[in-house]
Formats: C-alpha cells, structure tokens, sequence
C-alpha cells in the first residue's frame, strides 16, 4: 500500500494556480520488473519536469517554493460538543483545527495535483536545454531513451505498450552517446558504470561494454545486474531486456 502525508501547496509560476505536490510516507512494491536499461517500473516521487494543469505551462517543480501544506480534514464537530470545547477553552485544539482547514480550503479548496509531462513535453524542454544544469539535463536524455525503449517492454500481462514514441535512429543514438559522455565525465558510481555498460551494449560496441561491466564493484546488488548485462553483450544483443520480474 502506498500512503502519503498532507501535500503542500504551490503556485504555478504561469498563471500562479494553486496546486498540490503529495508527499510520500510509505510504500509497498506489488510487481517489480526490472529492465536492463535501469528504467523505473514504478516511482513514488514526482517528476522533476511539471505540467500545470491550468495553463499548460512546463517548469520544474523544485524551482517553486511551497506556499504552505494543506491541512488534513476535521472530524465533524456535532453543536453539544462544539459548545463544550468552547466552554473548557478547545483544549485539544480540535476547534482551532477546524477553522484552519476552513481557511486553507478558501483560498486553496479548488487546487489539484499537478499533471505529469509526456514524451513531446521533455523533448521539447531538451531542445531548449542550453543553460540547463547536468542533473536536470541527465535526467531529460534518460526520460527521452526510457521512452524510446518502451518497445521493447511489454504490459505485466505480455501485452506491447501503447503510443510508445519513435526517433530517426541517429537522433536516438546521439541521445544515447550524449548520455554515455555526460556519465563518462561525472563521478563514477557503480550504476552510472551499469548504465554506460547498457548504453554500450545497445550501440553495439560490446567489448567497450564487457570492459566497463567487468570493472563494477561487489556490492552484493550492482555486480549481479552488471553479470545479467555482461552476457546480453557478450551474445551480441543490442535489445533491452528485464532482468527480473519479482513478485510480493
């Protein structure tokens, strides 16, 4: 069961709607499969790229200060019991909660959650990415070759995904090459190093990715997905693949 905390309340930095941004408080997993190319199969956190479901406008939602968190609803209070917390004071604050939520739904009582961006939506930010720093660029080229590679995924019942998005393949190649170069020059960490295994793999240069896959780290987790993309590389294939489809 996934659960969430009170959301806090934001204004769209287009039309300065309100909106709600949930926060997570807990989560369960039901069906994990896990894609070589390290694509989330499900995430609980919103995505750094919004869409305001009023006007349409696309920013990124940590750029966006939280105007307040919108109080949970009261109980109701019947009128005996409304009488006897103000004759003792409203000790609990039990009355001081209701006019909160009172107030909160007056100026904020119509705000939605805010929508998520689509594959044209990320495209089109990346085209106009000049200035954008590394995570939040990093994040847009592997949103677009997550999308790309929903060809290859299937629904948990065989079934293809629907509308999966297409490139010219030298437009999706030089997203992938950019990827592998941006991760080259960063910090090296054991999934950046899986990651440009993958990205290898499916360009096809498979002794580049054997090379890099044979360098990662034990760590009782990276090393066994690196092993699964290692043989995918060294049998020639360029697809991506899952890995493992657990159950809980």
């Amino acid at each position: 069961m996934t659960s969430f905390s009170s959301s806090s309340v934001h204004a769209c930095p287009g039309c300065d709607a309100f909106f709600l941004r949930p926060r997570l408080r807990s989560a369960n997993f039901f069906g994990v499969q896990d894609w070589s190319d390290g694509k989330p199969t499900f995430t609980f956190r919103q995505e750094p790229l919004v869409r305001c479901k009023a006007c349409a406008a696309l920013f990124w939602l940590d750029d966006i200060e939280s105007v307040g968190i919108m109080p949970q609803t009261p109980r109701p209070i019947g009128r005996f019991t409304r009488t006897w917390l103000l004759w003792r004071g409203d000790p609990q604050g039990l009355l001081q909660d209701e006019e909160e939520w009172s107030q909160a739904m007056a100026s904020w009582g119509k705000a939605q959650y805010i929508g998520s961006v689509n594959f044209d939506d990320v495209a089109y930010v990346l085209a106009r990415s000049k200035g954008v720093r590394r995570d939040r660029l990093l994040w847009l080229r592997n949103r677009i070759w997550w999308g790309l590679n929903d060809r290859y995924r299937s629904r948990f019942d065989d079934s293809p995904l629907p509308d999966v998005p297409t490139w010219p393949e030298a437009a999706e190649r030089a997203n992938m090459e950019a990827i592998l170069s941006m991760l080259q020059d960063g910090e090296v960490q054991p999934r950046d190093m899986i990651q440009q295994g993958e990205l290898l793999r499916l360009l096809g240069r498979f002794d580049e990715a054997v090379g890099v896959l044979k360098a990662v780290p034990v760590d009782g987790y990276s090393e066994i997905r690196a092993v699964k993309i290692e043989r995918l590389a060294r049998s020639g294939d360029t697809q991506v693949r899952m890995l493992s489809h657990h159950v809980l």
